[in-house]
């Protein structure tokens, strides 16, 4: 019950957020992480369920310059408090071949 007294419709204190991730690999290129969070509103509890609820990942992307070309940005606030963005573009996976 809430503090008037009513009772809450169970459920409704529940929302999805989505939320994406860069991880750096050990060869410089990034992955996009991307995944679905539940907040519960009345306790601020954030939960990951893995079941059907994968995270998804693409790439591999590399760091790009804001004049390039980028399939990909990411906006977060600095130490200062200002907007920051980091740019990422796509490219082609290539797989290191093996000498004999």
């Amino acid at each position: 019950m809430s503090a008037n007294g009513k009772a809450g419709i169970i459920g409704i204190s529940k929302s999805d957020e989505i939320v994406v991730t860069f991880k750096k690999e050990h060869d410089g290129t990034y992955i996009k992480q991307t995944k679905r969070l539940t907040r519960n509103r009345l306790s601020r509890e954030v939960k990951y369920y893995k079941k059907d609820n994968p995270i998804i990942e693409e790439g591999p992307f590399v760091q790009v310059t804001r004049s390039d070309v980028y399939d990909d940005k990411m906006a977060f606030e600095d130490y200062d408090g200002n907007m920051s963005f980091l740019y990422f573009k796509k490219i082609e996976h290539v797989e290191e071949e093996e000498e004999e």
